[in-house]
């Protein structure tokens, strides 16, 4: 098939930190594989990203103030990003899909979009209520 990467073991490994860190960045899938794996350069951790991203394995996701982030879940999504602790989060909208048509309706042919939300994530929230209910 066309554009298929090779599979290897530096690849395995770059998939399984994508499957168990949360939105990473870059620098984050290198530093988590050298773990394991201490001879992988980071120029290849960037190298494979960039062909996952490019082959459509993966999504590369551009937030603002953000370094790049990839993302597994390919399915049409936005995320959230917490302002406290700066975690990125899957935003899944009932309609989302339909935002292309609307944009190819109105002119304009959409290749890809992002939407990003900002707030405050669950975890945070419970701990500034709690932070707030002490009274010292």
């Amino acid at each position: 098939m066309p554009g298929e990467l090779r599979h290897t073991k530096q690849k395995q490994a770059i998939l399984e930190a994508l499957d168990r860190l949360d939105h990473p960045t870059a620098t984050e899938v290198y530093e988590y594989v050298r773990k394991c794996n201490p001879f992988l350069s980071r120029g290849t951790v960037f190298r494979v990203l960039g062909a996952f991203a490019e082959s459509g394995r993966v999504r590369k996701v551009t937030l603002a103030g953000s370094d790049a982030r990839f993302d597994k879940t390919l399915a049409a999504h936005g995320h959230g990003r917490c302002r406290v602790c700066g975690g990125v989060y899957d935003v899944f909208l009932p309609d989302f899909a339909s935002l292309a048509s609307n944009a190819i309706c109105s002119g304009f042919h959409a290749e890809r979009c992002e939407v990003e939300f900002y707030g405050i994530c669950n975890d945070c929230a419970k701990k500034n209520m709690c932070e707030s209910t002490n009274i010292t």
